[in-house]
């Protein structure tokens, strides 16, 4: 079980790995108690567990518990990622095509970084979007 510095270090390195500065606002709070954040993302341990908890505005949006600390990586990076693929997708517009296409490519590309496994897993994630809502081009 890795404690709470363990973690944030952890998470900067991965961080550093994709561009990401250590005061990117894009990280999560690190919490050495289950007191978390009003807004935003907070990770504690707690238990014998990992936490990543999304709050806003006081109301709690996800709380995910594992005792695999890759489960709470995947959901700080994909995060992350998100938001840094859909500004590379702003910079880099095909007006021909989906935007999700650039936009999910560039993730997946980012997230291969961090993680392989986490690739597979977004993977997954976008095939069940597609599902219900295809690509429109």
């Amino acid at each position: 079980m890795f404690t709470i510095e363990e973690i944030k270090n952890i998470v900067f390195k991965l961080g550093n790995q994709i561009g990401l500065e250590t005061d990117s606002g894009l990280y999560p709070m690190f919490s050495k108690t289950p007191d978390v954040f009003n807004d935003g993302v907070s990770i504690y341990v707690d238990n014998s567990m990992y936490h990543y908890v999304n709050m806003s505005q006081g109301n709690m949006r996800k709380h995910i518990e594992s005792n695999n600390l890759d489960d709470i990586m995947y959901e700080v990076f994909k995060s992350a990622t998100s938001v840094l693929a859909q500004k590379y997708e702003l910079e880099h517009r095909d007006e021909e095509s989906d935007f999700r296409r650039i936009m999910w490519k560039k993730q997946l590309t980012l997230l291969k970084e961090i993680n392989p496994n986490f690739v597979e897993r977004r993977k997954k994630e976008i095939d069940d979007i597609l599902a219900i809502s295809p690509y429109r081009d």
